[in-house]
């Protein structure tokens, strides 16, 4: 896959409610009301999947009630500029496959922020998040101007590991009890990405997916 083609999105930095970045086999958009039955039904065929890796859902996580207050929260967030949340949908059928969200976004001296996302089991190694986290890297590091981002993943999760590996992220630390994920306090490895390391090793190069 040539990254080029990834980062052909040159969006101008904006607050609207509707973003859209296009790839080669990906789209990745804001939420819309119009998502709510295509989310409901991938979460709900996810959760035994999902929920070792994300805090506890709540008693009415899968109804339309839930999806309206986070999709509310989550457009009053865009409006203060504080972050960017993605779906992932497949671009022959634009079926939804996960979510990457760019999070805590801090501006002032710092302009950094945090990194986060998910995938449907059965999309699972097809190259479909990696190209995902490049467009929403191309967006953070272009318009959005950020200088750095962070994740964390807990080490038992080897497929987070190795996607952060493959967009450039490097291996910085070990939070204990950072985050509280599935009912309880757990370690995560953090890794960290400059917009200097994401110049020089990704741009025009050839980026390894797996088939």
């Amino acid at each position: 896959m040539n990254i080029a083609n990834l980062l052909r999105p040159a969006a101008t930095p904006t607050r609207s409610l509707s973003l859209s970045l296009s790839g080669e086999r990906v789209v990745i958009r804001y939420p819309e009301r119009r998502d709510l039955d295509q989310w409901i039904a991938v979460r709900q065929r996810n959760r035994s999947y999902l929920q070792p890796f994300e805090p506890t859902w709540p008693g009415d996580a899968l109804t339309p009630a839930a999806f309206n207050r986070r999709l509310s929260r989550q457009q009053r967030e865009i409006r203060a500029g504080h972050t960017c949340p993605f779906l992932i949908f497949r671009l022959d059928n634009l079926h939804l496959v996960g979510a990457i969200n760019i999070n805590n976004i801090v501006r002032g001296p710092a302009q950094f922020a945090s990194m986060g996302y998910w995938l449907d089991e059965q999309s699972q190694g097809q190259g479909y998040m990696t190209e995902a986290g490049m467009l929403a890297l191309g967006y953070a590091f272009g318009p959005l101007k950020l200088h750095r981002l962070y994740a964390g993943c807990v080490p038992h999760n080897g497929r987070s590991k190795s996607l952060l590996t493959r967009l450039g992220f490097e291996e910085e630390g070990y939070a204990k009890r950072y985050l509280q994920i599935n009912g309880e306090w757990q370690d995560h490895i953090m890794f960290g990405l400059s917009i200097e390391t994401w110049k020089t090793t990704l741009p025009g190069s050839t980026l390894s997916v797996p088939a």
